[in-house]
């Protein structure tokens, strides 16, 4: 079974080094609190330990997902999408097997977020995740942030 990964970009990349910026770019990461959804595979894993100093990621589950997707999937820029809740929810679980793609929805693998309902962790966007900060791996606790950034 293939983990999916949830990616949010919440430090911004100026007068970050080259491989850094690469990495957003090919993730699609442009702006602050955005997210996307990635396969949890050796490459994606390998760009994601070049930028984890620019985002947090860990394992997204059904239940969060279903929220993102409903809440914050876009067709294009503007347009939101037409779907029923239990058919996201059904989707949701198919996709977190690998049966289905963000695509086949027409969305974007990309959602805007806002900055988390009462912040972020205690010390901040500063430190990793791992010391009390908020950047970097934070495992199926990517849920928790995630539920107050949709």
């Amino acid at each position: 079974k293939m983990e999916k990964l949830a990616v949010i970009k919440i430090r911004t990349d100026i007068g970050k080094n080259k491989a850094i910026k690469d990495g957003l770019r090919v993730l699609g990461l442009k702006k602050l609190y955005s997210c996307v959804i990635l396969d949890n595979s050796p490459q994606n894993k390998g760009i994601l330990n070049i930028i984890d100093s620019v985002v947090t990621y860990g394992e997204i589950d059904a239940k969060t997902l279903s929220k993102l997707l409903l809440k914050r999937g876009r067709i294009s820029n503007k347009k939101k999408m037409e779907a029923k809740e239990q058919d996201i929810n059904s989707f949701s679980e198919s996709f977190l097997k690998g049966e289905k793609k963000i695509a086949d929805l027409g969305i974007k693998n990309l959602f805007n977020l806002h900055p988390p309902i009462k912040g972020f962790e205690r010390k901040g966007k500063k430190a990793p995740f791992s010391l009390k900060g908020s950047f970097g791996y934070r495992g199926d606790k990517i849920n928790e942030l995630l539920n107050r950034m949709i």
